[in-house]
Order: C-alpha cells, then sequence, then structure tokens
C-alpha cells in the first residue's frame, strides 16, 4: 500500500506558508495531515488555520 507522503507535504506547507509570510506551527501541520475526521472539511478548516490563514468572520465574503 502506498502511504501519503506527510513529510514531504509538511515541508512544502512550511514552505508555501513561509512564502505567503505566514507562520505556521509544523506540528500543527502534521497533526491535520495524519489526522481523522468524520468530515474532510473539518481536517481542511484545521488546517487551514495551522497554516496561519485565519478564517472568514461568519457573513464576510471570501474574495
Amino acid at each position: 500500500m502506498d502511504r501519503f507522503p506527510v513529510e514531504a507535504a509538511l515541508e512544502g506547507a512550511l514552505d508555501w506558508s513561509a512564502a505567503a509570510g505566514l507562520t505556521a506551527d509544523p506540528d500543527a501541520i502534521r497533526a491535520a495531515l495524519t489526522g481523522s475526521a468524520a468530515f474532510a472539511e473539518e481536517l481542511t478548516d484545521q488546517l487551514l488555520g495551522v497554516l496561519g490563514i485565519p478564517a472568514a468572520a461568519p457573513g464576510e465574503a471570501r474574495t
């Protein structure tokens, strides 16, 4: 069985976050990449947060 390349994805996420001028938490990114949830959106929201992307306020338009 092929495994998801967690370390490569982690390094890419950290590089992306740094290039965007954001501050990311490596341990939290690893947890989001290896975590499980009932719905993928839960992990997506978690990953975006630990990459340093702030959540949109309720009702706020995303551009």
